[in-house]
């Protein structure tokens, strides 16, 4: 199932949404993920992409990428969801 997470105004970047969002879906905390989110995408750049709602570029953007054995859609830099891949789907990214 689907984990869908909003990213609040304020101090949380992007990037840091989608792993909270990861070990959410995971069961896990943040801190036992295996993989640093950078081995998959560049948070930097993740987060300048998304950092100015005001930004016109930002406002109908969508990214998606694979994660932990999950793919991350954000959407508006407002929205994270992360779909978990199960074992056969796995198989096919290692």
């Amino acid at each position: 199932m689907p984990v869908s997470r909003a990213v609040p105004d304020g101090d949380r970047s992007v990037s840091t949404a989608v792993v909270e969002a990861v070990a959410e879906a995971k069961g896990l905390t943040p801190m036992e993920l295996q993989q640093p989110l950078h081995w998959s995408v560049d948070a930097d750049a993740l987060d300048d992409l998304f950092r100015s709602k005001r930004n016109s570029a930002a406002e109908n953007a969508r990214i998606s990428f694979t994660y932990a054995g999950c793919e991350i859609t954000v959407r508006d830099g407002e929205t994270v969801v992360v779909r978990e891949f199960d074992d056969a789907e796995t198989e096919q990214f290692e």
